[in-house]
């Protein structure tokens, strides 16, 4: 198997030999592995730009001694386990008086072109107000001539890089380091994912076990080892010197050591403004906060964020600024400035939303720790957030991916129960019509009628609210009702030789999107059908309550946090997943299936639920005997009361009142027409927007409500609205549409006195609407404004 790596100039990780041959630790690296899985590995040397245009080209496969950040993860991939840790770093000539950043304005500082020490460079400066004149090279190697050379007074390198190059009398580290970062291996976005996964498995393996190859190799190309047994401490060397001066030298020794207090105070304030910058420049969030939830410390990229300034948020609580109140009871967080945070365990690494000062909403993933004092008492917790509102985005579109996908797995059980209510209509239709002469079967006819219009009308919800778009909206419920649902609408969709085992024993409430969890339920479904597909077998889908009380023996077997969980099993007799591939069955797009049975997006998005949720997932498989998914999901504990069935409610009838009716298609204002004309109402039916308008304006006093569709050809419902109260403001108007979005609040406030009625929609509800409507319109006293005759 072929392999193609690309390699720069940046010692000691990689580089080329006088005779051309790749050295470093990167190539070691990938020449012990390649020897293991037998793949054909050819260096590509080049200039740093020269490897990540080659990348992106597919010129090379991988290239090495990368690392990661957010703008390049939108075009790479990366591997998971870093190879080294990393700073960036200034060197400077020997004797350069430079040593403080603070020194650099103005400077010529010299870096490598894209490289991350260089762009790391660049917004701490900036973030500072450090103004250098940024001079881009095409490698570190030209960096550190120019600098030997007096072209400029700096240059920007890895840390270790830079020790490696700079041994000797004309380069030297100066003490202004900043950034850390982690460096791995990289390939085009999409690309070589299973190499990147081999990689991760081999550096994995390797880091658990001490004097492991890479160990080996690391203590060689860096030298740490080496480097240090020669640090020799000064402080024998200065005992010597003070106990053969010391009774001699007493004046000398007070001045002595007055000047080393002033050195070590010095170098100490130096440090705790190096600690400064780097925590100031930090591209993540940096919050320390009192046990109640009061803000003691936020970094600079913090207060960038959420828009505060120190003034306006130090010395404030967390809850009501940062965090809204919503957030905090999701979290479980009831904190006040008299009352402790509670940190618990299940906090240490969250994601939530929080809110910026101009009302924006971020997403936020926070690493929690809580800081005590010498006796262990909880005084600080200490947050670290990153800004995943994009990550999210791209999570929302996967998702939305995911579900048409799943669309097309359930369209079998949709036809099939569209195609039953229809028979059902059809049926009693023909049945009304031979029962002409007997009113008491024409009644019961409708009545089954009506009953198949509502079925078909609530099958129709359910597909465009799992199809839609929309924010994870979390409530009570009861698992058990979703899990049917699901199953009826698989179940004539699978072939006859695939047979479905509901076992069904909890009827326990979780906290929950009901969209997601159906999302859970259709995906792991469809993963055991297409197991299945060829061979048949059993799906056995099973709900139990169970109580987590000590960790699993096996790691990923339960979750990690004690508790009351419901128990999800979805089970195939299919034919398994082989044990090598279990580690990538969550990875997004990674599939065994053939070509149009599926994008590899099902598992990836189950998992991301499940975490959502505070869950947990895990699977066992064996080849030729099927697979077992298993879902933990926190029980919820509060009591909730069942949504009591609505009683049927007395129609409202009019009062002559004369009602506008505007929809593009006759049949329905015909319909609407004859059915207000039965409730006391005078209808005036139109088809178009334009003649309902020239009606209007002929007499606008005359119409006591507009009852329109939205969307028509020509002009719309909103149009002909807008046009209407510009006449007449306080004009009652009642929209209806078809569409699965209602309209926003907002947007039916500026339309003036109107409200919005989802199609189809019946008698009862028709009706009431349009009596509030009217009576919106009255008086103090109760009484409709005056109308003019017509």
């Amino acid at each position: 198997m072929a392999l193609r790596v690309g390699i720069c100039e940046a010692r000691p990780f990689c580089f080329t030999d006088a005779d051309g041959t790749p050295r470093g630790l990167y190539p070691d690296l990938i020449n012990h592995i390649a020897a293991q899985e037998q793949w054909d590995v050819t260096f590509v040397s080049g200039t740093w730009e020269q490897g990540l245009e080659r990348l992106q080209r597919e010129e090379i496969d991988l290239i090495t001694a990368i690392a990661f950040s957010p703008e390049r993860s939108l075009t790479m991939d990366f591997n998971r386990e870093s190879v080294f840790e990393e700073w960036g770093q200034v060197f400077v000539k020997q004797g350069s008086p430079i040593r403080s950043i603070e020194d650099l304005k103005g400077k010529r500082v010299g870096v490598t072109a894209r490289d991350i020490s260089g762009i790391n460079f660049r917004k701490t400066a900036q973030k500072l107000g450090i103004t250098c004149h940024i001079k881009e090279y095409p490698s570190s190697t030209a960096v550190f001539a120019a600098i030997r050379a007096g072209q400029v007074s700096a240059g920007v390198a890895t840390q270790l890089n830079g020790l490696y190059r700079s041994h000797g009398p004309s380069l030297a580290p100066s003490p202004i380091q900043f950034s850390p970062f982690s460096i791995a291996f990289a390939a085009k976005r999409g690309l070589h994912g299973d190499r990147l996964a081999t990689l991760d498995r081999y550096l994995s393996r390797w880091k658990k076990r001490p004097d492991s190859y890479y160990d080996k190799r690391l203590a060689h190309w860096t030298g740490l080892t080496a480097y240090e047994k020669t640090v020799t401490p000064r402080w024998p060397f200065l005992a010597v010197v003070v106990i053969a001066m010391g009774s001699a030298m007493l004046v000398y020794l007070n001045r002595a050591l007055k000047r080393t207090v002033q050195h070590r105070t010095r170098e100490l304030q130096y440090r705790k403004k190096q600690y400064k910058d780097l925590v100031e420049s930090a591209n993540s969030i940096i919050l320390r906060m009192d046990k109640y939830g009061r803000v003691l410390f936020l970094n600079r990229f913090g207060l960038d964020l959420f828009g505060y300034s120190r003034e306006e948020i130090y010395g404030r609580n967390v809850l009501g600024t940062i965090l809204s109140p919503e957030a905090a009871r999701a979290l479980h967080i009831t904190g006040h400035d008299t009352e402790a945070f509670d940190l618990l365990e299940t906090q240490a690494l969250i994601e939530n939303e929080n809110t910026c000062k101009d009302g924006r909403t971020v997403y936020i993933q926070w690493s929690n720790r809580a800081i005590t004092d010498d006796l262990g008492r909880f005084q600080e917790i200490l947050s670290i957030g990153i800004d995943i509102s994009q990550r999210r985005q791209l999570e929302t579109s996967l998702y939305q991916a995911q579900k048409m996908e799943a669309i097309g797995t359930l369209a079998g059980g949709i036809a099939h129960d569209f195609n039953n209510i229809l028979t059902v209509i059809f049926g009693y239709t023909e049945l009304a019509q031979l029962y002409i002469h007997s009113p008491e079967k024409i009644k019961e006819a409708l009545e089954q009628i009506s009953q198949g219009g509502i079925r078909a009308k609530e099958l129709v919800s359910q597909i465009l609210t799992f199809s839609r778009k929309s924010e994870p909206e979390k409530q009570p419920l009861q698992p058990l009702l979703i899990i049917k649902e699901t199953v009826k609408l698989l179940r004539p969709s699978l072939p006859s030789t695939i047979r479905i085992e509901s076992i069904i024993k909890s009827k326990s409430i979780i906290h929950a999107d009901p969209t997601q969890i159906h999302q859970v339920i259709m995906n792991l479904c469809t993963n055991a059908y297409h197991a299945m597909e060829t061979t048949g077998g059993t799906l056995r889908v099973a709900l139990t309550d169970t109580s987590i009380n000590a960790p699993g023996t096996m790691p990923g077997e339960l979750p990690q946090v004690l508790g009351e969980y419901i128990l999800l099993e979805v089970t195939d007799t299919g034919c398994g997943i082989e044990p090598g591939l279990m580690p990538h069955i969550y990875d997004p797009y990674f599939t065994t299936k053939e070509k149009g049975k599926g994008t590899g997006l099902g598992l990836s998005v189950v998992k991301a639920i499940v975490k959502e949720h505070q869950g947990h997932i895990c699977a066992k498989s064996l080849p030729g005997k099927g697979t077992t998914f298993k879902v933990f999901l926190p029980r919820f504990k509060s009591k909730v009361k069942p949504i009591l069935p609505g009683t049927r409610r007395a129609q409202v009838s009019g009062d002559n009142e004369t009602i506008l009716v505007v929809d593009d298609e006759k049949k329905i204002t015909d319909s609407l027409s004859d059915l207000l004309s039965l409730h006391g109402y005078t209808p005036r039916p139109f088809t178009d927007g334009a003649s309902a308008l020239a009606c209007f304006k002929e007499a606008p006093d005359t119409i006591d409500l507009v009852l329109s569709d939205v969307t028509m050809p020509g002009m719309t419902g909103t149009e002909l609205t807008r046009q209407m109260t510009a006449i007449r403001p306080e004009l009652p108007v009642l929209l209806f549409s078809g569409y699965s979005e209602p309209m926003a609040r907002d947007e039916l406030t500026d339309l003036g006195n109107a409200d919005y009625l989802q199609k189809p929609m019946d008698t009862d509800t028709l009706l009431t609407k349009i009596r509030t409507q009217l009576t919106r319109g009255t008086d103090a006293t109760g009484t409709p404004p005056v109308k003019t005759a017509s």
